[in-house]
């Protein structure tokens, strides 16, 4: 889950996985805000709200703005890409000042621009990066489309300014906005004096007046560099904490101490992304979501498709914005109902639910979901796996089943010399007991709390999963279960029987229809028990595993067929175990639970005991 902080609750440098303990706070503004107790701002700010936390990710820190939540500011001294890597840096990204070597560029189909004056340009000839970032802004550059990335390597007030102008470019788009008419004669005056130096302040063309007070403003944001640069500590300071008290010394110049107070504060709890341009938000607000909607539209704009509000910890109200998304939110409902296990008690009238456009959580029970669990369910729901991401899912349930099976043989390896010809049916016993281990291994470690349902680890739901059972029935009569016919237990002393019928379907369902059902169902669509019937991939993936380890067993393991002959017993084993495992995996998917297909594989066993004649 991403760092979050926002006007609710601004706070200094915080890492984005910390874990939960936050400084105490303060209300400012009429509880519309809050600051920490020790603010960095200046006096002088004023009662303006601390909009630049400090967050890390893996990247390492930056620096975000709450009304410019697709923009990461990462500064670090003496940091300097070539000019050939700087085309090639990846999209959505903006060099500052000298960050870049080479001259300045934008590269308009890869959003990469290089905002400086330094290599490769006549300076006396060209704008200073503040000046060049309020060029873009004002020619309708949106830093709300997609994720940006600024690099800077020294926080001078040349780039100071320029960071300032970037992220703060929404209040600055409109010709009639009066922030743009206040900040247009710093920035012109700046880029003035870092271009040409003092004595061509005038052509500015301002009024003396103008000229005289904008002068003063930047001499008081350049008091703390000539102080820390007069004490030789100018490269000791942190370059972020800097930027931020320069941000907001800036904010103090511009924005009246009540121009954030109509801002719903709002908390950001997760981010992702639904498509290549949209994306769902799950955030905290004391206001209503459509209230919500507006500012929250301002803020991402088009990019804005799907917003989570958090009324308590455990009530959500989801909102779907965007109404030309591939789907609607009764994706996000069948996705959230899989993988919340609130949604496992009180029926079908506690389930994620509502209308297309909007809805919320279970009534009853509320839902287990934490915040990054709904967005990733948001995900999953709206964002159409891609073939490699799917066929990654295939091989690893793949390999979870393989692994159950070959932690049977390892469990058998070591009698293998010493067993007799009648097969390894003598090691059946243990054979089973290492593929249970290992099957109650790996769902344990893949179905932690939240994930339980994911992997059927619920009651059962509804009563139509037994439909299934005659299809059950017809497979384990082929030989599709994992059961000795009779001829095949006489070899064998009636506990281990007995611990062999028992063990053998326990592990199955656990391995089959528990772990590698529940890893597919993270990227496939599965159904419920009160939608509509389906054999999803899931369930046929799982079931052509079951039936190529059933398979695999009774050649290796010998158990009799009646008196069918052996080619006859090669086609009807991996046929029977398909058709059980396919009807295995509905009631599955029908329950909600392992224990309604672990249930129908055992009627399936008591089928072929009653019913299959002996040799």
């Amino acid at each position: 889950m991403l760092g979050s902080v926002s006007f609710l609750d601004a706070k200094p440098a915080v890492p984005a996985d910390a874990a939960g303990v936050e400084p105490e706070a303060e209300p400012v503004g009429g509880g519309l805000f809050r600051r920490p107790v020790k603010p960095l701002k200046p006096a002088a700010t004023g009662e303006l709200p601390n909009r630049y936390p400090i967050k890390e990710d893996a990247g390492g820190r930056y620096l975000s703005c709450l009304e410019a939540p697709e923009v990461r500011v990462r500064l670090e001294r003496r940091q300097s890409v070539s000019a050939s890597a700087a085309r090639k840096a990846p999209e959505g990204t903006i060099f500052v000042d000298g960050a870049a070597q080479g001259e300045p560029f934008l590269d308009l189909e890869r959003r990469v621009y290089n905002l400086d004056h330094h290599e490769g340009c006549v300076r006396p000839f060209t704008l200073a990066a503040c000046e060049q970032a309020l060029v873009l802004v004002c020619r309708g550059l949106d830093l709300r489309e997609r994720p940006w990335t600024v690099i800077a390597n020294e926080p001078d007030l040349d780039t100071v300014m320029a960071i300032w102008v970037l992220v703060n470019s929404m209040h600055l788009k409109a010709h009639e906005s009066p922030i743009r008419r206040v900040v247009i004669p710093l920035v012109r005056l700046e880029g003035l004096i870092d271009v040409h130096g003092l004595e061509f302040r005038e052509l500015t063309g301002f009024p003396e007046g103008v000229l005289s007070e904008t002068f003063q403003k930047l001499e008081r944001l350049r008091e703390r560099e000539k102080a820390l640069k007069g004490a030789n500590r100018w490269h000791e300071a942190d370059p972020l904490d800097y930027l931020v008290e320069q941000l907001r010394e800036l904010d103090g110049m511009v924005y009246p101490p009540d121009f954030f107070e109509a801002f719903p504060g709002f908390e950001e709890l997760a981010k992702v992304e639904l498509t290549d341009h949209k994306i769902a938000i799950v955030c905290r607000c004391e206001c209503g979501i459509y209230e919500l909607e507006k500012d929250l539209k301002r803020l991402y704009g088009p990019r804005l498709g799907v917003i989570v509000l958090q009324k308590d910890e455990r009530t959500y109200t989801l909102r779907q914005v965007d109404p030309f998304l591939p789907v609607n939110l009764e994706a996000a409902y069948r996705k959230l109902n899989v993988l919340d296990p609130a949604a496992e008690s009180g029926g079908a009238a506690n389930r994620w639910g509502g209308s297309g456009e909007i809805g919320g959580s279970p009534r009853q029970s509320g839902t287990d979901l934490k915040p990054g669990d709904i967005a990733e369910a948001c995900r999953l729901a709206y964002r159409r796996p891609p073939l490699k991401e799917r066929l990654v899912a295939i091989g690893f349930a793949a390999l979870a089943a393989a692994g159950g099976v070959g932690a049977g043989w390892l469990a058998i390896s070591g009698l293998l010399p010493g067993l007799p010809d009648d097969g390894l049916r003598v090691g059946a016993p243990s054979f089973l007991a290492g593929s249970l281990a290992a099957a109650l291994v790996l769902l344990l470690a893949l179905a932690h709390r939240r994930r339980r349902r994911l992997y059927g680890l619920q009651l059962p739901e509804g009563r139509d999963w037994l439909f299934v059972a005659p299809a059950v029935v017809l497979g384990a009569l082929a030989g599709g279960v994992w059961a000795l016919a009779p001829a095949a237990s006489a070899a064998l002393p009636g506990a281990v029987v007995w611990l062999v019928l028992a063990a053998g379907p326990l592990a199955a369902e656990l391995l089959f229809r528990g772990a590698v059902h529940g890893i597919l169902s993270r990227v496939f669509r599965v159904q419920h028990s009160s939608g509509r019937w389906l054999v999803s991939w899931p369930v046929v993936i799982s079931a052509v595993l079951f039936a190529a380890a059933t398979w695999g067993l009774s050649a290796a393991l010998p158990v009799p067929l009646g008196r069918l002959w052996p080619a006859q017993a090669v086609l009807l084993v991996p046929l029977g175990a398909l058709v059980a495992g396919l009807a295995l995996g509905v009631a599955r998917e029908r329950s909600g639970s392992l224990l309604a297909s672990l249930a129908l594989h055992y009627v399936g066993i008591l089928a072929v005991l009653l019913l299959r004649p002996p040799l």
